[in-house]
């Protein structure tokens, strides 16, 4: 508020032709531009992130964490015990010989596939590093659009006051020189309420930006989270299938030696 009162009188006391009225002028004209200049990089630079996801985005077939989620649901669901039909059942040579067993092929592809298991695994972490790399550089360009809207805030604060200090200028020269009034309405007026606009309109578009930032820092967390189900429970939930599957054969390997001996048994009694 002093810095506008101070401002407006100094206008006063300079000629309209003066170098001094015209730096003042000048100072209207470029109020806040350096500020505007530094948020619209701030948006070129968000700009550059989603161009660059269609291109070769997260979820795209190309990049790595997507094609490591595919590849994980595709390898979890080939080795799904259920998805096995009746394992119990003897294999057969060209669909009537028996020749071994479907649980032990069944055992051996799972222990094959451990391996390419947790080359995905690695994969999906380092995924998920570069996902928490990509958002501690969001953090940072909303940290640093913040200040920026907090600048422009000030900025708009400072405009509108010259707005009505200088609207009351105009109409106490009326009186006493009406070319200055006009200048100060033109010149002056004029200009700081186009500046209010441009202010106030690249706010808008700060914020915007500001909530798209934080939309894509949200995705990424999401994907994160993804990842650590996939590494985690996922995996976890594949091997315990594979422990149960293992479990019913045992138990059924014993039952049928019990139920043998049952039958040798009874027959030694009778």
């Amino acid at each position: 508020d002093t810095q506008v009162r101070e401002f407006v009188e100094t206008i006063s006391t300079f000629n309209c032709n003066d170098a001094p009225f015209k730096d003042c002028l000048a100072r209207v004209h470029s109020m806040g531009n350096k500020d505007i200049e530094l948020a619209a990089s701030v948006s070129n630079r968000m700009l550059e992130r989603p161009v660059k996801s269609l291109k070769n985005g997260l979820f795209d077939s190309g990049s790595d964490i997507s094609g490591s989620l595919v590849d994980l649901r595709q390898t979890i669901e080939k080795l799904d015990p259920s998805r096995q039909g009746d394992l119990f059942q003897p294999r057969k040579l060209l669909g009537f010989i028996p020749f071994g067993s479907k649980i032990e092929d069944y055992f051996d592809e799972y222990q094959s596939s451990q391996g390419h298991i947790n080359g995905i695994i690695e994969a999906l972490k380092r995924g998920k590093d570069e996902l928490l790399r990509d958002n501690t550089a969001i953090e940072q360009e909303k940290s640093n659009l913040w200040e920026l809207m907090q600048r422009l805030e000030k900025y708009v604060y400072i405009g509108k006051k010259l707005d009505a200090e200088l609207e009351q200028k105009a109409q106490s020269l009326e009186a006493v020189d009406t070319e200055k009034a006009r200048i100060v309405r033109e010149e002056m007026l004029f200009y700081t309420r186009q500046k209010v606009m441009d202010l106030l309109t690249q706010q808008a578009v700060n914020i915007q930006g500001y909530l798209a930032l934080d939309l894509i820092r949200k995705n990424n967390l999401e994907l994160m989270k993804g990842v650590d189900r996939a590494t985690t429970t996922t995996v976890s939930a594949l091997r315990t299938a594979v422990m149960v599957a293992q479990a019913l054969v045992n138990q059924k390997l014993v039952l049928a030696q019990i139920q043998a001996l049952n039958t040798t048994t009874g027959n030694l009694i009778e």
